[in-house]
């Protein structure tokens, strides 16, 4: 028989003591962890929000709006999904299909940029192939881009500067549901109170589209090939032109040739086909590979980012934005230098012909 004072202790909540062990937890693996974390942390804001125009430095790196990028929309979010791919064991292609739910999180929840009662980005969307008042082309033009320029693209880089964190867990389970159902509630209460609310019911409605669409792609994102394999840095040997090339066409094919159609205002269900076309040539593509290199995948996503940052640099110039104009310079130089140091180490990295060995 239990005395009384041991079955007390027996039926006592155990929440403080396991807030606690899963505080300890999370102290240990920041601690551990915190250089990819960080750099994520704030690689992912600065290139989709700087280098995109839609932030200024300036403002970007101002206390409060620093914050907000890193805690509420990108930060968190991004570290939550390298995470869990990473858990899942998703390739490539997987990692992407998180992006596009992320993208919903950050245009759907938060911005709203989805609907024709707020603000659209580019003004060219904003009556363009309304359904239900969504913005049918925009949600894709920008849930593609997100999912590379806010997502892969910034795990790819930190996980190459980083090697030895590449493969390691930078968060332990129980922080990484603790942010993610943070996240999930802030996103809530951006959706539903932070704005002025559309009609009830149509806001309704469209919470409901955002959920099942999210869900839908999570299990998408588990049945997608997980090919090609990365495999760790070789030290050189993965430059390509071909690859670079690659990176910079797909921003054309995302991003510029939709503005394109766009102006042309054609159907929207046309829209529709193209991206539904390139996801699935794009998914072929990629999955037909076996296995890669860190660095080859590294000079196609430099490919996208210069694209991007030249897209911008003459956006920059035409409209006579200064602050886009330097920042969108600053990093062509970066990723100019990147490229050029990726290719040194792969002509090093190149055996001498025989012809040149016997000189």
């Amino acid at each position: 028989m239990l005395e009384k004072k041991d079955l007390e202790q027996r039926l006592a909540p155990k929440q403080p003591f396991f807030v606690l062990k899963m505080g300890h937890r999370m102290y240990v693996a920041i601690k551990q962890h915190w250089k990819p974390i960080l750099l994520l942390m704030v690689l992912s804001p600065l290139l989709a929000e700087v280098m995109s125009g839609g932030t200024p430095v300036l403002v970007f790196f101002l206390p409060w709006i620093f914050v907000s990028y890193v805690i509420v929309l990108y930060g968190f979010q991004v570290l939550v999904i390298r995470e869990v791919a990473r858990r899942k064991e998703l390739g490539l292609l997987g990692l992407w299909c998180l992006g596009l739910i992320y993208a919903f999180y950050n245009e759907g929840l938060h911005a709203k940029t989805f609907f024709s009662s707020f603000h659209s980005p580019i003004d060219i969307y904003s009556t363009y192939g309304l359904v239900e008042n969504i913005r049918i082309p925009w949600m894709l033009v920008i849930s593609f881009w997100h999912g590379l320029y806010a997502v892969v693209y910034p795990i790819l880089f930190v996980e190459y500067l980083l090697p030895e964190e590449a493969n390691e867990g930078w968060l332990p389970l129980g922080a990484t549901w603790a942010l993610a159902i943070l996240s999930i509630a802030l996103a809530v209460l951006a959706f539903f109170f932070l704005r002025p609310a559309e009609n009830a019911t149509l806001h309704l409605v469209h919470f409901a589209f955002i959920i099942a669409t999210a869900l839908v792609l999570w299990l998408v994102a588990g049945k997608l090939p997980g090919s090609p394999r990365i495999t760790a840095n070789t030290g050189g040997g993965g430059f390509s032109w071909k690859l670079f090339s690659g990176g910079a066409i797909l921003y054309m094919l995302v991003l510029l040739v939709p503005q394109l159609w766009a102006e042309l205002q054609i159907t929207w269900l046309l829209f529709v086909l193209y991206f539904a076309l390139l996801a699935i040539v794009g998914v072929r593509a990629i999955s037909s590979q076996k296995e890669t290199t860190r660095e080859r995948v590294i000079v196609f996503a430099l490919g996208g980012e210069m694209a991007q940052a030249l897209f911008s640099l003459v956006l920059g110039a035409l409209s006579g934005n200064i602050m886009l104009l330097v920042s969108s310079a600053v990093f062509a130089v970066i990723f100019l230098a990147a490229m050029m140091c990726l290719r040194r180490r792969a002509s090093e990295s190149t055996p001498p012909s025989r012809g040149s060995a016997m000189k």
